[in-house]
This record gives C-alpha cells, sequence and structure tokens, in this order.
C-alpha cells in the first residue's frame, strides 16, 4: 500500500491549496500569483537538481500544459464563471484522459473503466454542487474544460520523458512552466505585496503545492500508473470541502457524505477494470 503513499499525499496538499489561493488571488492579481508561486518552487528545487535538462522538448510542453496553459485557462474562467462550475468540470480531467488513452495511446479500455468513472465523477459532482443547480456560464466553462485538457496533455508529455519523477525532470518542467507564464503576467499588474496570510499561503503553494507536489505527482505515475494517478483528481474537491469546514465554516452535509460513497464505488468499479 505504500505505492499509493505519494498520490494521497498529493491530493491532500492540492485539496487544501484552493484554501491558500483565496488567500493569494485576495492580494495578488492570478496570473502574477502563479508565476511568484512556481518562481518560488525552482528556487527550492534548483539546490537538489544536478543536470538542468532544460532542452528536453517534452518538459517544455509538459511545462506549458501543466502549468502555464492550467492556470491560465483556470483563472480566466473564473472571470466567466463560478467557482463551483470550474471545480466541476476540471474534476472531469480523469474521464478526458481514460477517453485520451483509449483513443490516442490505444489503452485497453473496458465497460468497467466507464462506469465507474461515470459513477466516481458523478459523486464529485454531487459533492461539488451541495444541492443547487448548475448555472452554465457558455465562455466561461468553455475555458473551465480548457484546464481540463490542460492537464491530460501534461500527462500525456510527461509519460514521454525519461526518468519523468526525477527533481532533474521536475525542475525543467517548473523552469519552462515559469519561462512561458511570463507573457501573461505581464499583462497584469506583478507589483509584490507583502501581507501576512497571503505570503503564507504563497510559501505553500510554491514549496508544498508545487515543488514537492508535482514531483509527488510525478513519482505516483511510475509507481501506480497514469490512469489510476489521474483518478486522484476526484478526491481534490472532497479534500478541499473537508478544508472549509474546518479551517473557514462548518457546513457538511448529507449531498457531501453520498457523494464521497459515490466516489469510492465508481473508483472501485474502476479498478475492476484495471
Amino acid at each position: 500500500m505504500l505505492k499509493y503513499a505519494p498520490v494521497v499525499i498529493v491530493t491532500l496538499f492540492w485539496g487544501m491549496s484552493f484554501v491558500a489561493t483565496k488567500f493569494v488571488v485576495s492580494v495578488f492579481p492570478p496570473f502574477p500569483a502563479a508565476l511568484y508561486r512556481f518562481i518560488i518552487a525552482l528556487l527550492v528545487l534548483f539546490p537538489f537538481t544536478k543536470n538542468k535538462k532544460i532542452k528536453d522538448i517534452n518538459a517544455f510542453w509538459a511545462g506549458f500544459w501543466g502549468i502555464t496553459m492550467y492556470f491560465v485557462f483556470e483563472n480566466t474562467a473564473l472571470v466567466y464563471t463560478n467557482p463551483t462550475n470550474a471545480a466541476v468540470i476540471v474534476s472531469s480531467a480523469p474521464i478526458l484522459y481514460v477517453l485520451f488513452t483509449h483513443l490516442v495511446h490505444k489503452t485497453k479500455t473496458n465497460i468497467y473503466h466507464y462506469i465507474g468513472s461515470i459513477i466516481a465523477f458523478s459523486g464529485v459532482t454531487l459533492v461539488i454542487l451541495n444541492g443547487r443547480l448548475l448555472k452554465l456560464n457558455l465562455l466561461g466553462d468553455i475555458l473551465a474544460f480548457g484546464s481540463a485538457f490542460s492537464w491530460v496533455a501534461y500527462t500525456h508529455y510527461v509519460m514521454k520523458m525519461e526518468n519523468h519523477d526525477g527533481i532533474d525532470q521536475i525542475f525543467s518542467i517548473t523552469f519552462w512552466g515559469v519561462v512561458t507564464l511570463i507573457p501573461f503576467s505581464l499583462f497584469q499588474d506583478m507589483t509584490p505585496i507583502i501581507e501576512t496570510k497571503s505570503l503564507i499561503g504563497l510559501i505553500y503553494l510554491g514549496v508544498i503545492c508545487s515543488a514537492v507536489g508535482y514531483f509527488l505527482w510525478n513519482k505516483s505515475i511510475v509507481l501506480i500508473g497514469d490512469r489510476r494517478t489521474t483518478n486522484a483528481i476526484y478526491f481534490i474537491p472532497v479534500v478541499t470541502i473537508i478544508s472549509e469546514n474546518i479551517l473557514i465554516k462548518p457546513n457538511l452535509s448529507l449531498y457531501n457524505i453520498i457523494g464521497v460513497i459515490m466516489l469510492i464505488i465508481g473508483l472501485y468499479i474502476f479498478e475492476r477494470g484495471e
């Protein structure tokens, strides 16, 4: 069971990251906030990196899709749609990845994979919506789908890298993420603002969620496979809601509990397919 430890830990980190991001974006504009986050990650990774393999074309595309475009799509989507819509749509990434690997990688896929994915996604949707109706916003929702597709593309290019769970490779991915984030950040106010909560949140996002988080995610792909690792995305909003209930405002409901049960059942069915 130890092989599942990295994905469990990173899911907890990323689930709680939304609470930290809430503090950070209250002070920094969205794109500079993402840029500063990954600059911190780059500085943390630098001392542990032996070979700066930044010429790897797959590292470039992984950084572009998994860092730059993911956050550009997500942050821009939140301008036009609400966080609930965005959370539901981004949580569709595992289903999209199953379909992508079936069509592009020709990975063996059966009815258990699709039924399990649909039940798990329905459970996550129930947790996020918490009894409310989804109000569609065409532009914002399309942009949110861009985030989900970006993560699919990130995993695709990571799988093409040699030793993609190594510190050198994580450094390269982060380096290109920072480089390709700069042009987007230039269109927003990049003036650093010192404020205690947001600064602590930014350090948490940079060190724990980015430097350590991306390393653990890629390590998990090696240990349990790309599909099982991608399925962990289903649990991120669940961790977020639990974190909010503990740190901000207690409001756990029956919808949350039923949704989590559906999520677990869906992933169990998916595992039967594996």
